[in-house]
């Protein structure tokens, strides 16, 4: 059967600098950050989904992450009274053994912390990395692989794209604000990515299209050995996991993978 394998990663708390912005679209920006403290990073190159809390100092001087206890878990005591800077969860792009660079991709916004902190973001700007805890490893033997993501997933599609086999058969539909936010994505041969756009249709909401797209999901995407990935708003996460408990007969429950990787109530919590 096909599964996920967790595989546990000693914690340590980083800091590093920026040292390049690259913008991908308008919505989407990289920022590279590289340190010495980066020696030693749990990246695993299997793990696409694998995430960072990244720390938001108001100063330089005023970094403040969780300590390490002696069981290895962080002390998060005192986090809802400020004890610690800013923090939100990351998607892990890249990462550079050899040069000791962290690529983030960001989702460019008003709301939270990480979206409007990248909008101003420049070079030697100090973040605080802490984490992974844990990476997830997904199997890379389906018969075929079918994806719904945002522009908050997509760094992680991406990487999943540059696991699977090249002859691998992928089915992928992509929501994004506008055709100005696609973002190239290297494929294989026998992999078919659908766009979608927010701004074809007034007052569009954000996942609408995406559970469209499930709604009308061909029957013949999904057999016994199909591997589905679903990562955007968590009420849409909600819906399509009451949408695929009627096709269960189709897909096993097992090889369904949901993930919420933020809410509308507030942007800022957005994985990615």
């Amino acid at each position: 059967m096909l599964k996920n394998t967790r595989i546990e990663i000693p914690l340590k708390p980083r800091s590093a600098r920026v040292v390049r912005i690259m913008d991908l679209s308008p919505t989407l920006r990289r920022v590279r950050l590289q340190g010495p403290e980066l020696e030693g990073f749990g990246f695993h190159p299997l793990a696409p989904e694998a995430h960072v809390k990244l720390f938001f100092p108001p100063t330089p001087d005023d970094l403040r992450m969780p300590e390490v206890l002696e069981n290895g878990s962080a002390d998060w005591q005192g986090a809802s009274e400020g004890r610690f800077s800013p923090f939100r969860d990351y998607t892990i792009r890249a990462f550079d053994e050899q040069q000791l660079t962290l690529d983030i991709d960001f989702v460019l916004h008003d709301e939270g912390v990480g979206g409007p902190w990248a909008k101003q973001a420049k070079i030697g700007d100090i973040l605080g990395i802490f984490g992974p805890r844990s990476v997830k490893l997904p199997p890379t033997n389906a018969s075929n692989y079918v994806f719904f993501v945002d522009e908050t997933s997509l760094p992680a599609f991406a990487r999943w794209l540059e696991i699977l086999p090249n002859e691998a058969r992928i089915d992928a539909w992509i929501e994004v604000a506008s055709v100005d936010s696609e973002i190239p994505l290297s494929h294989g041969d026998n992999t078919n990515l659908n766009w979608l756009y927010r701004d074809s249709e007034d007052d569009q909401l954000y996942g609408a299209l995406l559970y469209h797209a499930l709604e009308t999901l061909p029957i013949l995407s999904l057999g016994d050995a199909t591997w589905l990935w679903a990562a955007t708003e968590a009420h849409v996460i909600a819906k399509m996991k009451r949408r695929l408990i009627t096709l269960n007969s189709l897909i096993s429950p097992a090889h369904i993978d949901l993930v919420a990787y933020w809410k509308t109530a507030s942007l800022g919590e957005q994985k990615v």
